[in-house]
């Protein structure tokens, strides 16, 4: 009997510790198993799409540019002989900037108009005689069309000579001077740069879906770098209809009121603001992947990542607008999408 105990008490320890190793490789197994669960799937960062009110302003970065900015030439041959302005000085519209020599112009005005008075003379005599029938119609004729050639070349002779006086065609400042005296100029020769900085533009670019909610009129405000602080009241005042190659519409805003030290060159940013609030859906930048025309997000289904299509919109401070692809109550990735593929399993982590 103390045997078949003995023997039965062995048998049960080796039952306990056959049993204790099965359990336990078991276990190892399932610890493996998911360990390696745990390392194929992708840790990501979520979040439940939401509908929001929110503005569709849009800023642009431009440049500032004076009203008119001329480069003025010369319409007449001469010397200069004298020069009124400098540069860095205001001008007034019509005021007197130089002087080109004059002598020869002026004899040759003086007798051109000395031929026009003559042969006026002498048509009104043939007129006159070719109503008694002096002088034939051809006579006539002959002598009319030389008066009109002799009062052209009177009046362009006195063009010349008034041209000789060269006077701005617009107000504003002097900001180069490209003669001296004595320098010789010919038709085209570049005399002056004359900006009118009593109103300025600001020039920029806005995107097609921009484009469609600018007006001219609208009023848009600005900020310059310059200026930190500070805000700018300006208007649309023109808006292409046309897009660049780069698909872009250029946009002018006239600034309005006290210009407060902006120069012309210098950056700003303008702030489109609508009037009109919008209803629709925000998403973090970093959730929206691919191009412009061919966006995705992930959206979680079920622990697994789907890649879905999606249509942009403006970008709206740190969040992008997204038109379609999308419902409320969606949970899309937001981070973790540099390893992530379709299908793939995740992990949601704070």
């Amino acid at each position: 009997m103390k045997k078949i105990a003995y023997i039965l008490a062995v048998c049960g320890a080796i039952a306990l510790i056959v049993g204790v190793l099965v359990s336990n490789k078991r276990a190892a197994a399932e610890r493996t198993r998911k360990l390696a669960e745990f390392s194929s799937t992708v840790a990501v960062r979520a979040e439940v799409v939401a509908s929001c009110e929110y503005s569709g302003g849009f800023t642009s970065v431009g440049v500032l540019e004076a009203l008119r900015d001329l480069s003025f030439l010369s319409d007449v041959t001469g010397r200069v002989v004298r020069i009124y302005v400098d540069e860095g000085q205001s001008i007034k519209k019509g005021q007197l900037l130089m002087q080109i020599d004059s002598e020869m112009l002026s004899a040759e005005a003086a007798s051109n108009e000395a031929t026009y008075n003559a042969l006026k003379k002498d048509y009104e005599r043939f007129k006159n005689a070719n109503a008694q029938g002096g002088v034939t119609d051809q006579q006539l004729d002959n002598i009319r069309t030389q008066m009109i050639a002799a009062e052209s070349r009177y009046l362009t002779s006195r063009r010349r000579l008034a041209d000789a006086s060269v006077k701005a065609p617009i107000g504003g400042s002097i900001e180069k001077r490209y003669v001296e005296v004595g320098s010789f100029v010919n038709p085209g020769s570049k005399l002056f740069d004359i900006v009118d900085v009593s109103e300025l533009k600001a020039s920029c670019f806005v995107t097609e879906k921009q484009r469609l909610n600018l007006l001219r009129g609208q009023s848009v405000v600005l900020k310059a770098g310059a200026f930190p602080g500070e805000s700018f009241e300006g208007r649309i005042s023109f808006v292409g209809e046309k897009a660049d190659r780069s698909l872009n519409f250029p946009v002018e805003i006239a600034i309005k009121g006290d210009k407060k030290g902006l120069k012309p060159g210098m950056f700003v940013t303008a702030v489109f603001e609508p009037e009109e609030q919008k209803q629709g859906i925000l998403v973090p930048r970093s959730a929206v992947g691919g191009s412009v025309q061919a966006a995705h997000v992930f959206v979680l289904s079920k622990g697994k990542a789907k890649k879905r299509k999606v249509v942009t919109g403006n970008m709206v401070d740190e969040r992008i607008e997204l038109l379609e692809g999308l419902q409320p109550g969606d949970s899309i990735v937001v981070a973790g999408l540099i390893n992530l593929t379709d299908g793939a399993p995740v992990r949601v982590v704070e």
